[in-house]
């Protein structure tokens, strides 16, 4: 190829240092406008880079710093031995490269209109940095890149579409990091990079999507953080991230969707955290993350769904915690970690959606701060509950229903509990006893029996409440029955005083003792005015007996009575008769055994006066409550009734 027409000043020093296999160092600044000194031709460069016979460029590469460029430089389809550094330059016009294959490009500090590189076969690195400037679209459909693509620094001002990376394929890493900024869009659809994704610090400038790496591949890690700007839709759908996700700092300020990662998959953790500022939604929807999931002191700050993890799933902990903050709903609805759920000094404005959850280790609860909070939990299954005391009081509606968990660790008394249990309850209709069974069974096995009593006890109040407005509610003849309804909750009130409801069996001992100490109260009063008398014929037809009465009749109440059965008590018949104990009789009568031989050889007599008369009649009350509660007692104690969940 004739180079001999190439014959400006500026061209000529080109010419002969490539032939002396130097570098062409026109300035070490980028010229503002073209001189005889520094303008050169493309099409000279494209004559070094492809050969002629008495001038071939370096091994190292064609080496030009701060020329001025004029003309198209077209380098379609072409095969180059060497690579083309153009450092601090200034082109005119379009650089073509579709199709084109050389070891390198180096176009650090360079502008040009636009670069359109569509499937590029670059063997070595390319670079786009430290001050390049394209006006126009960047067009790297397509290629293979063998070492790295460096745009850290680089300004891609077009807008729409500012850098096209999409299917691109990058053996090392891409740096679209600290300088980076894009007044357009920047695509990676599909792109395959062995190395690390770095955008830290780097501006996406564009409104509608900022940066859209739908389907992207990266070996390593990637990082939207420190200084990360987007104000449009970062999109990573099914990205599949073979290291890290890291979002510290970032500032993602799409006011719709901020950070769409649905489908992702992550080898190790991702990092939201340390004022990361999310205005739009953060989708997270069925990503699988092999690491942890940090949120420590993140901002998300959308009104509707501010973090939106349906069904992800990730392999250690998830922690929103340490300032964390969220104006709209996190949902975690069929999510499942694997590790720990933290939640724990966070603000949150709106609430928790976590149907289905399934957290394997912890799910903590404590130091929530906000105002109406609403906590979805139904169906969600944790491995131990960790809450604080006052942790729940920003709740106001809260969904338990067949929420699991193994154990309990808190500090909460078991007043404070049933109030959690109350939220539910106001949040529910109709009543649902699941989570009072669910906690009394996790106490249970904890120990904590009187606790346990409590709950159930407190379930089987709010059960009969419930069922009572059900009937009534629900039956047509509601006048005649609801009335029948209403009198229930007071024919369970002594099953629920004695024995609690079959929980608490243990109470039935104050009533006995409280039946006994009556019953031996009045047997000692009636023995004291001498109104019990013996029940053997025997005894009530001997000589003894009838010696013991005074010649003249007694009337009820009167005090020969006592004198009367004193002279029996002093004959043959009455030192032999069975003798009178109070506590024995009590005993005897509220026991359904008769095995003690006071009832049957005692009674009060109703004939000597009012104190016979009461203990008369109360023996039948004594001995109705002995059957009672034995039975009771019995069917309690071996299951029969009183509910055992």
């Amino acid at each position: 190829m004739q180079i001999e027409k190439y014959n400006k000043p500026a061209e000529l020093r080109l010419i002969q240092a490539c032939r002396e296999g130097d570098d062409t160092i026109f300035s070490m600044e980028r010229p503002e406008k073209g001189s005889a000194d520094n303008t050169i031709r493309a099409g000279l460069i494209r004559a070094l880079l492809l050969g002629t016979g008495d001038c071939t460029p370096p091994a190292r590469g064609l080496w030009i710093e701060g020329a001025w460029i004029t003309g198209k430089l077209d380098l379609q389809g072409e095969a180059l031995p060497v690579p083309l550094v153009l450092l601090n330059c200034t082109l005119e016009e379009d650089v073509m490269l579709r199709d084109c294959t050389l070891p390198a490009l180096h176009l650090t500090g360079t502008h040009l209109p636009k670069l359109d590189a569509q499937r590029l076969q670059c063997n070595g690195p390319l670079h786009l940095r430290a001050g390049f400037q394209a006006t126009g679209l960047v067009d790297l459909t397509g290629a293979t890149i063998d070492g790295q693509l460096d745009c850290a620094g680089g300004k891609f001002l077009a807008k729409g579409l500012a850098l096209n990376c999409d299917t691109i394929s990058v053996g090392a890493a891409v740096f679209l990091r600290t300088g980076f900024e894009a007044q357009g869009e920047v695509k990676l659809v599909g792109a395959k990079i062995g190395g690390q994704l770095s955008c830290t610090g780097g501006k996406f400038l564009a409104q509608d999507k900022a940066l859209n790496c739908n389907g992207i591949s990266v070996r390593a890690d990637v990082f939207l953080s420190e200084g990360f700007a987007a104000q449009g839709e970062v999109n990573l759908v099914g990205a599949k991230i073979g290291g890290q996700l890291d979002c510290d700092r970032g500032k993602f300020l799409a006011a719709i969707m901020a950070l769409n990662c649905n489908g992702i998959s992550v080898g190790a953790s991702v990092f939201l955290r340390n004022e990361l500022e999310a205005h739009g939604k953060v989708n997270l929807v069925r990503a699988k993350i092999d690491g942890q999931m940090a949120c420590n002191r993140g901002k998300f700050l959308a009104e509707g769904i501010a973090l939106h993890c349906d069904a992800t799933i990730v392999g250690a902990d998830v922690f929103l915690q340490d300032e964390f903050e969220a104006r709209g709903r996190i949902n975690l609805n069929r999510a499942e970690i694997a590790g720990n759920l933290v939640l724990s000094s966070a603000t949150l404005t709106t609430g928790l959606d976590a149907q289905g959850m399934r957290v394997r280790a912890q799910f903590v609860w404590a130091d929530i701060e906000g105002d109406g909070i609403e906590v979805d939990l139904i169906d969600a299954k944790v491995g131990t509950l960790v809450d604080s005391p006052g942790s729940w009081t920003s709740v106001k509606r809260l969904r338990l229903s067949s929420f699991r968990y193994d154990r309990i660790e808190s500090k909460m008394d078991v007043q404070e509990r049933l109030d959690w249990l109350t939220k539910h309850d106001a949040s529910v209709r109709p009543f649902t006893p699941q989570p009072y069974v669910q906690l009394a069974n996790v106490l249970r096995r904890q120990g904590m029996i009187s606790a346990v009593n409590t709950v159930m006890i407190k379930r089987e109040d709010l059960q009969r409440d419930a069922d009572m407005k059900q009937a009534v509610q629900g039956n047509e003849w509601w006048g005649l029955f609801a009335l029948v309804m209403l009198l229930r909750p007071f024919l369970s009130l002594p099953f629920k005083w004695m024995f609690g409801y079959g929980h608490q069996p243990s109470r039935v001992l104050f009533w006995i003792a409280v039946i006994l100490g009556i019953t031996i109260c009045c047997a000692q009063q009636i023995h004291i005015h001498g109104q019990f008398a013996p029940t053997s014929s025997v005894v009530l037809t001997s000589q003894d007996w009838l010696d013991s009465f005074p010649t003249e009749p007694l009337h009820p109440d009167s005090p020969l009575w006592r004198t009367q059965m004193d002279a029996w008590a002093q004959t043959t018949s009455g030192r032999d008769y069975t003798s009178f104990s109070a506590f024995l009789y009590a005993l005897d009568l509220f026991i359904p055994l008769d095995a003690l031989g006071q009832e049957k050889n005692w009674a009060p007599s109703a004939e000597r006066g009012g104190w016979g008369d009461w203990g008369h009649r109360l023996r039948w009350l004594v001995q109705m409550a002995g059957w009672v509660i034995t039975a009771i007692g019995a069917a309690v104690l071996t299951g029969l009734i009183g509910r055992r969940d």
